[in-house]
């Protein structure tokens, strides 16, 4: 069943999202939540044991949901997903983009490969992933894209240069696809997570000297809590649907207050 907005609707019914990066955390949590809204909901992402056991869970629940495996570094993997998802029900109404890693290191030890690894999987995927996309929305003249940036990307961190810029660029490739694409009907927008707990960030919670920064007592984040995938799911499917119509281009933070 699907679950209704506070509107009463459902705001997703029989539309078709490709939440790339579903598996877990944020990407699970956006794909669960837009399943449970009425949308037919494509997971894509490398961890296909997981993906799968995701989207397991999620037709248990009654949601029209498909695994397909992809790497986003990959361009043929990318072009050979997106056809599989404009051919499962014909369209692609609602592309998410969540895919990213963000291994932490000094600027001076990061290596070519680290630097590579995450520019190519945090934008260049991004970058990929919506030209193979974006052609089949502005046939029809309608689309959304959601594209998970980061408040890193606005507030640099240390020790995460590379996960900065990719970010950065991120942001701007929505920006861009806002301009470019505006007109044929498609809005483009980005959301900007502060500290959310997931997989991702597992290493840095389990260290006791950088999370001194985020202690509650430090009044870091106002609302003195650390997020949830949940808390961002809400913000990104606000902007992928059709509340969000005039919204085109911007970089909703989701951060407790943090950059306030």
């Amino acid at each position: 069943m699907s679950a209704q907005h506070a509107n009463g609707m459902a705001r997703f019914t029989d539309q078709v999202a490709l939440v790339v990066g579903g598996a877990q955390g944020i990407g699970k949590a956006i794909g669960v939540r837009l399943g449970r809204e009425g949308a037919h909901v494509m997971i894509a992402d490398m961890d296909c044991p997981t993906m799968e056991k995701t989207v397991r869970e999620m037709c248990a629940e009654g949601t029209d949901a498909r695994p397909v495996r992809c790497d986003v570094r990959d361009s043929a993997q990318v072009r050979a997903m997106a056809q599989e998802a404009v051919a499962w029900h014909g369209r692609i109404d609602v592309l998410m983009y969540i895919a990213g890693i963000a291994p932490s290191v000094p600027f001076l030890d990061v290596s070519e490969e680290t630097w590579d690894n995450t520019v190519d999987t945090n934008l260049r995927g991004g970058f990929l992933v919506s030209q193979a996309i974006l052609p089949h929305m502005v046939a029809r003249k309608r689309g959304k894209l959601v594209f998970m940036a980061s408040t890193n990307c606005w507030d640099a961190e240390a020790g995460l240069g590379h996960y900065n810029v990719s970010k950065a660029g991120l942001y701007l490739l929505a920006k861009t696809l806002a301009r470019e694409f505006g007109p044929h009907g498609i809005n483009s927008n980005a959301v900007g997570p502060g500290f959310i707990k997931t997989r991702l960030t597992e290493p840095v919670l389990a260290d006791p000297e950088f999370m001194k920064k985020y202690d509650p007592a430090r009044g870091l984040i106002p609302l003195g809590r650390l997020g949830t995938p949940e808390d961002v799911a809400g913000p990104a499917l606000f902007l992928a649907s059709d509340d969000a119509s005039y919204i085109n281009g911007v970089l909703l933070f989701v951060d407790g207050g943090q950059l306030a």
